[in-house]
């Protein structure tokens, strides 16, 4: 609800326009190999399928979505939506990258990618239809645990896609769009989000509100939630003394500051 008072009248004044002046027109899906990286990840399917999988071997210690981003309890409100967040917004977790090097080589060969997570849909789970928030941006995902038989399902605006693995898809999630695994194994893919390819100065305007997006309750919310989740999943003791509580504020204060200053220096084009 707070991003939702503190942005929705950017997305508002911005939607129409973001379509409109779209490199690679308005669509529900697009060509994913627009993007280099797109090639990369299928290119290298096996050893990044390697490295999500040993992942996984911790899936019951991944968090429920809506734990983290409180913002989506209305798209699932159990425990079958989980995450494993590489980086989100432009905002690295180290650690978690710590066990996909091969991933994240590639994926910091492109700063258009600004969001990467695996998302684990569990046994028999459909996400409510939902809009994304945010019309900077495209959804890709690199198909890396598919069960079954076009039993795992996207359906975006009415057109439906089947996630195959090694496989990636790019698509426009500001257009109502549901997820589905009718099956009785998880279903995991890679997430990413592109930015959305656009002429001047929209391009421009784009890369200023991620920046400045930092600030708004949506992202720094869940940042801190997730280092919450941190705690638990790498068994460290609860950070309860005012010392350390001082030291994680003086360090999202430096972050602020960082970002403030990074407004001059806006990216203006796309390195495929």
């Amino acid at each position: 609800m707070d991003f939702e008072i503190n942005t929705l009248w950017i997305e508002r004044l911005l939607k129409k326009p973001f379509h409109k002046h779209c490199l690679l027109g308005d669509k529900r899906y697009y060509d994913p190999h627009y993007f280099g990286v797109a090639k990369e990840l299928e290119d290298n399917f096996p050893e990044i399928q390697a490295e999500i999988k040993g992942i996984l071997e911790r899936y019951d210690d991944f968090a429920p979505f809506q734990t983290i981003s409180p913002d989506q309890t209305y798209i699932s409100n159990d425990d079958k939506w989980r995450m494993f967040f590489f980086k989100g917004a432009g905002i690295n977790f180290k650690r978690n990258q710590s066990f996909a090097p091969k991933t994240m080589e590639i994926l910091n060969r492109h700063k258009y990618v600004i969001s990467a997570y695996i998302s684990v849909l569990g046994p028999n789970k459909m996400l409510m239809p939902h809009e994304g928030p945010w019309s900077g941006i495209f959804r890709m995902h690199l198909g890396a645990v598919i069960p079954g038989k076009n039993q795992c399902a996207l359906v975006v605006g009415g057109e439906t896609y089947h996630w195959e693995e090694g496989k990636t898809v790019m698509f426009d999630d500001t257009y109502e769009h549901i997820a589905a695994n009718m099956t009785d194994e998880i279903r995991a893919v890679l997430f990413l989000d592109i930015m959305r390819p656009l002429k001047q100065p929209w391009a421009a305007i784009n890369w200023t509100v991620l920046k400045v997006s930092k600030l708004f309750p949506y992202v720094w919310i869940p940042y801190f939630r997730h280092k919450r989740w941190e705690k638990q999943f790498y068994s460290e003791k609860s950070c309860k003394s005012q010392s350390s509580r001082q030291s994680i504020l003086m360090k999202f204060g430096l972050k602020l500051k960082a970002i403030w200053k990074a407004l001059l220096s806006t990216p203006t084009g796309v390195t495929k």
